[in-house]
């Protein structure tokens, strides 16, 4: 069996979720150890519409099938999470990279051409 953690170094304070891959037996009877060290709810309030919802996600455990299942998910997790990040990081880099205000105009990317983007091309 496996166990994906995700929390980072603010799991402690801050919750942390446990992604757990193995047999269902297995899992099952391991269970009350999973209860006892997930983080649980805390006060953060239900989100409505999911206060009938079952099940151990929301207490900081989630058993997410056969073995490697728990590592699987938690690279997912951080797939979308870099892509996410990586995306920020290349907008915020675009008017950087692209000479802005050296017109003397703030970045208006309406007009690319006069803060040096699109170099070379008819299309604008």
């Amino acid at each position: 069996m496996d166990v994906g953690t995700s929390g980072g170094v603010w799991g402690l304070e801050q919750g942390y979720c446990m992604m757990i891959g193995g047999e269902t037996e297995v899992v099952q009877r391991l269970d009350a150890i999973f209860a006892a060290f997930a983080p649980g709810m805390g006060d953060t309030p239900r989100t409505p519409g999911r206060e009938e919802i079952g099940g151990t996600a929301e207490q900081g455990y989630l058993h997410c099938g056969p073995n490697g299942a728990g590592h699987f998910v938690k690279m997912v997790h951080n797939e979308i999470e870099y892509g996410i990040m990586a995306a920020y990081a290349e907008g915020l880099s675009i008017p950087r990279s692209a000479n802005v205000g050296k017109q003397g105009k703030a970045a208006v990317l309406r007009k690319p051409r006069l803060y040096g983007i699109l170099r070379n091309t008819n299309m604008l």
